[in-house]
């Protein structure tokens, strides 16, 4: 599993980079520029997720959200102790964290076009030493409690951003 993740980071890593090497409108290169961020918000569905990293200089403050955008006024989705796991990795060191839960089945009530927010509090963060880390947030729940795994979504976050 960690080799798994190792050579997709790797992968994403290398086609960022490639799509970051371009030209912008005045025809200048800008190859030596690098983009702040990766992906920080996505769509799926019925359901929209985004993760924001904050006082990047100073012991950040990480949370994600998810959005119900569906056609009905509220939507229950099912999962563990929370709707996210966070995920830490620094991007040229050896430093990760790795989320993880263990708690019984929760429901969580969605309101269409509410956002609903979750803080990622975790020591690990207090660590960080300077450097360049993507902080990643991955909603993992079910829209159906009796058949959990065939209704099962994974919805997967990240940014980018150097700590100073």
């Amino acid at each position: 599993m960690r080799r798994l993740v190792l050579i997709l980071s790797i992968f994403f890593m290398l086609a960022f980079g490639l799509f970051a090497c371009g030209t912008d409108n005045s025809g200048q290169s800008n190859s030596n520029e690098r983009p702040n961020d990766t992906e920080d918000t996505k769509q799926e569905g019925d359901f929209e997720v985004s993760i924001n990293v904050e006082n990047e200089n100073e012991n950040p403050e990480v949370h994600a959200t998810i959005t119900y955008i569906g056609e009905k006024e509220q939507k229950n989705i099912y999962h563990g102790g929370s709707i996210f796991f966070f995920n830490i990795y620094q991007v040229n060191g050896d430093f990760e964290h790795i989320g993880g839960m263990n708690e019984p089945l929760l429901t969580t009530t969605l309101k269409k076009d509410e956002v609903h927010k979750v803080e990622f509090d975790h020591p690990s963060l207090d660590e960080l030493e300077t450097g360049e880390y993507e902080f990643e947030a991955i909603a993992d729940f079910s829209l159906d409690k009796d058949n959990y795994i065939d209704n099962k979504r994974e919805i997967t976050v990240s940014k980018i951003v150097n700590i100073k």
